[in-house]
């Protein structure tokens, strides 16, 4: 099988198993729903579903978000300044989060808003979110991701996109989300003046 059909089947493997997941959390609730039932819904076997899943937790997070945040970071100009640099991104994340369909997304937040655990799981990506960032803005502004400002930026940076982001959401996705994005990530230019 070539490389680019092994892909998409792969991305459709895991599309079907999102959507029946959440079909199967919003009817039965996120802890009653296992993993056998996902499979089963979307017709694979359990070992399938793991080739693809560590477990029912990461139907809800495992969105290849990470490289995107890479790539469009390396693609930048290098002389551009970093508030631009952050703006853009971030507003091209937006897009792509535009791109997704808006229920889906509410009822992820939902979920992820509601059951315990997936609180704490979003914690802890979040941190890790925050580390990679912390590592892209060092190696854009050459210092160290120990750097207090860096970090201090990098905080900045997701705090303003968690608040656009929530405020999108909790609006049922109603103004438009790069332009929230624009406005926060302007609010907090001084940060990124590294």
């Amino acid at each position: 099988m070539d490389m680019g059909l092994r892909e998409a089947n792969r991305q459709r493997v895991q599309n079907e198993v999102r959507s029946q997941a959440l079909a199967l959390f919003v009817e039965h609730g996120f802890e009653a729903t296992t993993v056998e039932q996902i499979a089963a819904a979307a017709d694979i076997s359990p070992a399938t579903f793991y080739r693809h899943f560590r477990g029912k937790e990461d139907v809800l997070f495992h969105e290849g978000y990470d490289p995107f945040l890479e790539q469009t970071f390396a693609a930048r100009p290098a002389d551009e300044p970093l508030a631009r640099t952050v703006r853009t991104v971030y507003e091209e994340f937006a897009a792509r989060l535009l791109a997704a369909d808006h229920a889906t997304l509410l009822l992820r937040h939902r979920l992820m808003s509601s059951v315990p655990a997936l609180r704490d799981r979003l914690a802890r990506e979040e941190r890790t979110n925050l580390d990679q960032l912390v590592k892209l803005l060092a190696d854009r502004v050459d210092r160290s991701p120990d750097d207090f400002e860096v970090r201090l930026a990098a905080a900045a940076v997701n705090t303003a996109f968690a608040q656009a982001a929530q405020h999108w959401l909790e609006g049922d996705c109603a103004p438009d989300l790069p332009a929230l994005v624009g406005l926060a990530m302007d609010r907090i230019k001084g940060a990124l003046e590294l």
